[in-house]
């Protein structure tokens, strides 16, 4: 596996002024690599054996429950400080686990790698302490109505073992570790969205990630539109890599398969393997992601005609591609496939006032309210003085007091937002309604506050 590089500022650590050179101990050392694969039973490591990188057996004792609770690690403490703020809407998950792939040749269905995510990032928002965590039904039930699927990935969850690669009480190691302890599955599964899935993670499943410095911060409205688990692995490995100084990743054939959970024995031949599962990978993640995943041919490793190693590189992409990328996932799905392989197929979107609020779906979040900001640029040019949308800049998406929804913009200075809000509100309002299929109709302008005094928003109904 290539050597991870080192993150980038922006977007490297949550806003809880977590100092970004505490991640260098572990960037040096996810630079070794080891010599080769090797396995360990649950039952090993629940007496204290890891196994380093080179297959040195060591022998650690155990902790007990009254030792204190080890310090957090960069990707807790940015995962407790991203839950704080955004809840599900972003899932922070340890490189560790990114890098991770399931026991045995069997692999997660793509509701339970879901699932896990949304588990893993609740874990995480509390230093991934030994407990058992409630997750709400609503957070991980999506469009279905039944309860079955949900329990039915939990308990795939817990019949799992994942192999992990990373620094575990000191050592970097490659280990199995059994994701769950224990999950509750009430007799009677009742549909309603009151009750809460109640599970516990293993504790050695628990302390790899509670002490890992690197993580991915996913997007929850994009991870769950997502339709193969191929294409799944694959945006949370470039959620992890695209900001970093070296966003590339060069993967043996073996280890790629592994990663992306290709069945064990399932298209040996790498034509075959690409066609079915890499290329189709690639092609959703382009649509969905905030980046862009290439596997340029010229980067492959050959011995003769056999391919033995590939390269991924994964881009930020522009302004305009990233404007695409929010409208694409505020498309209906039906018509996704259709447009990812060129094929024209038009869905009218259902008119908000008659679908309700509720099926508008989650509020969009930063990143998605940044891409649309860029679309309504793009759509405003020759419309709008150029210098006054310069003076306005994108916050958030809120539901507006008379119903539907609204994008709150902040104007430098109030003349910027009474110039806006008098003269050009119409234009605004017109492009973001067709840009967003009539789901945000409206525009409301916010100045900076003063010292001691709440911003004022400013719109034509206030």
């Amino acid at each position: 596996m290539a050597v991870v590089g080192r993150r980038k500022a922006r977007g490297a650590v949550a806003e809880e002024s977590v100092p970004s050179d505490a991640a260098a101990p572990l960037q040096a050392e996810a630079a070794k690599t080891g010599s080769g694969l090797v396995v360990l039973g649950p039952e090993d490591l629940a007496g204290g054996a890891v196994i380093d990188g080179d297959g040195a057996a060591a022998s650690l004792p155990a902790v007990g429950p009254e030792a204190a609770a080890p310090a957090a690690g960069l990707t807790a403490r940015v995962a407790s400080a991203t839950f704080e703020r955004d809840g599900y809407k972003h899932l922070i998950k340890a490189a560790e686990a990114v890098y991770s792939y399931p026991a045995n040749g069997t692999r997660l269905s793509l509701p339970a790698q879901k699932m896990l995510n949304f588990m893993i990032h609740l874990a995480g928002s509390q230093n991934f302490a030994n407990k058992l965590y409630r997750l709400p039904k609503r957070v991980v039930r999506g469009n279905h109505k039944g309860n079955e699927r949900i329990f039915d990935a939990l308990k795939e969850i817990f019949d799992s073992s994942l192999v992990v690669i990373g620094p575990f009480r000191g050592r970097r190691s490659r280990a199995e570790l059994r994701i769950l302890s224990s999950y509750v599955r009430p007799e009677e599964e009742e549909d309603s969205d009151a009750a809460d899935i109640h599970f516990q993670f293993t504790d050695a499943f628990l302390e790899i990630q509670r002490s890992s410095q690197l993580w991915a911060k996913l997007s929850g409205p994009a991870m769950v539109k997502v339709t193969s688990t191929y294409a799944l692995k694959l945006y949370e490995i470039g959620m992890q890599r695209y900001q970093m100084d070296y966003p590339s990743l060069e993967l043996d054939i073996d280890t790629l398969r592994k990663l992306m959970n290709v069945p064990e024995g399932a298209y040996k031949d790498f034509g075959i393997l690409r066609t079915r599962t890499i290329d189709r990978a690639i092609a959703e993640v382009n649509q969905l992601a905030p980046f862009r995943v290439s596997m340029p041919e010229e980067k492959m490793k050959r011995k003769g005609r056999k391919i033995e190693a590939v390269t991924l590189d994964f881009n930020a992409k522009d302004e305009e591609e990233a404007a695409e990328t929010y409208l694409e996932r505020e498309r209906h799905s039906a018509g996704r496939r259709a447009r990812r392989i060129g094929k024209v197929d038009t869905v009218a979107p259902a008119d908000p006032v008659e679908a309700g609020l509720a099926d508008l779906g989650p509020l969009p979040d930063a990143d998605d309210v940044t891409a649309l900001w860029a679309a309504v640029l793009h759509a405003l040019k020759g419309k709008v003085p150029a210098p006054l949308l310069a003076e306005l800049e994108p916050d958030r998406v809120e539901e507006a007091p008379q119903g539907g929804r609204r994008l709150v913009l902040k104007a430098r200075n109030p003349a910027v937002a009474d110039t806006a809000r008098m003269n050009h509100w119409p234009s605004l309002k017109s492009a973001l309604s067709s840009l967003t299929g009539g789901m945000i109709e409206d525009v409301t302008f916010e100045v900076p506050a003063r010292k001691g005094k709440a911003a004022k928003a400013t719109s034509p109904g206030t």
